[in-house]
């Protein structure tokens, strides 16, 4: 992983490369998960105004600038364009650097399974806001890159993986059962089960805690937030679990609240 052909680019250019595959992949996911979570067709149709339909020109879709320069609105029939695109976009941008300083400044086939992970992560969280669900193909893609970076570990064990997946499928059992009978909420469905298996594989044991509480404080803190705005009983948990994992994934050699909890109690 060392000897690449990113390790003889100057940081600055590192950095730049990273701020434009955040903007065009959060570009790319912004869209992606529209048309996945409407049912529309992925490939081969043009990007259109989603009031007037006219055929978007490359000059429309340019991460940011586009909208800034449009001033938000669409430039045929002036229609207002959503603040979810340059949103998403920005969100990416802030992650993948994110990422990128977390990961030592060093871009490799490690960075890029992260990018792959925080990407596929944050496309939940936007389908599961907009519209109440997980995709399964989300889950699958997100399924191989995890086994990907846990594979060429040198600690792997696929019998360790499993068991680490069941734990954090049985804490998802509980999660929904506090929810359920302490707060009348149904927070937990079958979609979010299947990411703990997930989240198990990607995080092991060593995390369970640090993602137990972070995602039960995320979840409290956002479904309360939820309802009030909402008025809706039901809301998305995808982002507390995402978020959560996403934390773990990058601080979990950091975040050590087993200790922490020790030294509050004894």
């Amino acid at each position: 992983m060392q000897n690449n052909i990113f390790s003889l680019l100057t940081p600055q250019l590192q950095v730049f490369l990273i701020t434009l595959a955040g903007l065009a992949i959060g570009s790319f996911t912004s869209l992606f998960t529209y048309r996945l979570a409407t049912k529309q067709p992925m490939i081969f149709t043009r990007s259109k105004c989603l009031n007037c339909h006219v055929n978007l020109k490359a000059i429309n879709l340019i991460p940011i600038f586009s909208w800034l320069m449009q001033r938000g609105k669409c430039l045929n029939c002036h229609a207002k364009i959503s603040l979810r695109y340059p949103l998403i976009e920005l969100s990416f941008l802030g992650i993948f650097l994110l990422v990128y300083f977390v990961l030592h400044k060093e871009i490799n086939s490690k960075m890029f399974l992260y990018l792959a992970i925080t990407t596929m992560l944050l496309a939940m969280i936007i389908v599961d806001l907009e519209h109440y669900f997980i995709p399964d193909v989300m889950q699958y893609v997100l399924t191989i890159f995890v086994g990907l970076l846990v594979v060429f570990n040198d600690n792997f064990s696929l019998i360790s993986a499993l068991g680490n997946g069941a734990v954090y499928v049985l804490f998802g059992a509980g999660l929904w059962l506090f929810f359920y009978f302490g707060a009348g909420i149904q927070a937990i469905g079958i979609d979010d089960l299947k990411f703990f298996f997930i989240a198990g594989i990607l995080l092991t044991l060593k995390n369970f805690i640090a993602f137990m509480i972070i995602t039960g404080l995320i979840g409290v803190v956002f479904g309360f937030a939820w309802q009030k705005i909402k008025n809706d009983e039901t809301f998305p948990f995808a982002p507390a679990m995402c978020l959560s994992a996403l934390i773990c994934m990058l601080f979990g050699d950091v975040i050590k609240i087993s200790e922490w909890l020790g030294k509050i109690i004894f």
